[in-house]
C-alpha cells in the first residue's frame, strides 16, 4: 500500500484469503509463548507526581517516542491532532458498518459471508482460554455495545497494521516499549457507539489484564466527540497512576466508583477532552477513564481501539498476536 492510500477501493481489492492466512499465522505465533517475568516495567513510580490537570498535546509532526514517554509518565495520556488524513477516517468508518452490518445477519448468514468485512481466522475460537464458549460471549458482548473484533475482518486488520507501518506508529510504539509490539485479539476493537449512551463505569484496563505488562493504547476517534459535537467523547482522570484504584462502592470488580473519582483522593478531577476524527488518543492500562453517557447525545461515534503490548509483557489472558 502506497503512502495515503488507504480508501474503500484499496480495501474492497484485497486478498481475502491471504488476509486470513495472515491473520491466522499472527495469532499461532503466540499460542504456546507466556510472557516473561524478568523484563522491567517501562513505566515505575517515582516521587514526581505531576499536576497538570489536562492532557497534554501534540501535533503528529512533534510526536516521537520520547515525548510519549515523557506524556505518559508524567500525566498518563497524550493527544496526537490530526493523526490520520480525513480519506482514511472515511475508509474506516464505512469498513465498521460494513463489519456491523454482517453482525446484524442471523448466524448462518454469517456462517457463509467471506468478504473484505468478514473472514474470520479459524483457530478464533480455539485461542480462546475458554474456546468456543467464551468466542461466542465476547461476540455477544461486543454487539451489543456496536463493537466487533477487528481480526473478524482480516482485510481490514491487514490493511490498519500497514498503514500504521506506513505512519511510523510501528517504529513508534516499538521504541516506546523497548522490544516488538503485539496486539491483542480481544481489545483490537472497531466501535460505533448505540444511542442512546447508556451510563459507561470508570475503569483501568490494567484491571482485567493485569498490572505486570507493558501497554500502550492508540484509540482513535473516526468522528468529533465531546464538547458540543453532539457525539459522545470520554471522561478523563488527567494523571499518572501506578496500579489499579480500589473498587470499594463500584458496580464492577473491574470499576471504580464515581465518588472516589470525586473525592479527591485521586488528585486530578476528571477532565472531558474535544477530539477531532483522525487525532490519536494514547494511554496504558493504569489510565482511569469512561464512555461519556448522556440522553442528549445525537451523533453517533466511530473509533478504533488498538492495544499493543511488548513481545515479552504482554497480558496472555487478551490473546496476543504478532506484528
Amino acid at each position: 500500500m502506497s503512502e495515503r492510500q488507504l480508501n474503500r477501493n484499496y480495501l474492497e481489492a484485497r486478498d481475502v484469503a491471504g488476509d486470513r492466512v495472515s491473520l491466522t499465522q499472527r495469532i499461532e505465533e503466540y499460542r504456546e509463548l507466556q510472557p516473561s517475568n524478568e523484563v522491567p516495567l517501562i513505566i515505575c513510580e517515582t516521587d514526581n507526581t505531576a499536576s497538570q490537570a489536562a492532557v497534554p498535546e501534540v501535533s503528529v509532526r512533534e510526536l516521537d517516542a520520547k515525548v510519549l514517554r515523557s506524556a505518559i509518565a508524567g500525566h498518563g495520556a497524550l493527544i496526537v491532532r490530526n493523526m490520520f488524513a480525513e480519506t482514511e477516517v472515511e475508509a474506516l468508518k464505512h469498513a465498521i458498518d460494513e463489519v456491523l452490518k454482517v453482525f446484524g445477519l442471523s448466524r448462518k448468514k454469517r456462517a457463509s459471508t467471506v468478504s473484505p468485512y468478514f473472514n474470520p481466522p479459524e483457530n478464533m475460537a480455539s485461542i480462546m482460554p475458554g474456546k468456543e464458549e467464551e468466542l461466542a460471549s465476547l461476540r455477544y458482548f461486543n454487539r451489543g455495545g456496536g463493537a466487533a473484533m477487528c481480526v473478524e475482518a482480516p482485510s481490514v486488520a491487514e490493511s490498519l497494521l500497514e498503514l500504521y507501518e506506513q505512519q511510523g506508529i510501528k517504529d513508534l510504539v516499538t521504541e516506546y516499549l523497548g522490544e516488538s509490539p503485539c496486539l491483542s485479539v480481544k481489545k483490537w476493537v472497531l466501535r460505533r457507539s448505540m444511542l442512546p449512551i447508556e451510563q459507561a463505569g470508570w475503569h483501568q484496563d490494567g484491571a482485567f489484564m493485569g498490572e505486570d505488562i507493558n501497554s500502550i493504547n492508540l484509540w482513535i476517534p473516526l468522528s468529533d466527540c465531546g464538547g458540543k459535537t453532539g457525539a459522545p467523547g470520554m471522561d478523563v482522570v488527567p494523571q499518572r497512576l501506578y496500579k489499579v484504584a480500589s473498587s470499594d462502592g463500584a458496580t464492577f470488580d473491574w470499576s471504580v466508583s464515581d465518588e472516589l473519582v470525586q473525592s479527591g483522593r485521586i488528585y486530578n478531577r476528571p477532565v472531558a477532552p474535544v477530539f477531532n476524527a483522525g487525532d490519536g488518543f494514547f494511554f496504558d492500562h493504569f489510565y482511569l477513564h469512561r464512555t461519556q453517557s448522556s440522553e442528549d447525545f445525537f451523533n453517533v461515534r466511530y473509533a478504533v481501539e488498538n492495544w499493543f503490548f511488548g513481545s515479552s509483557t504482554f497480558p496472555k489472558s487478551q490473546v496476543p498476536l504478532a506484528w
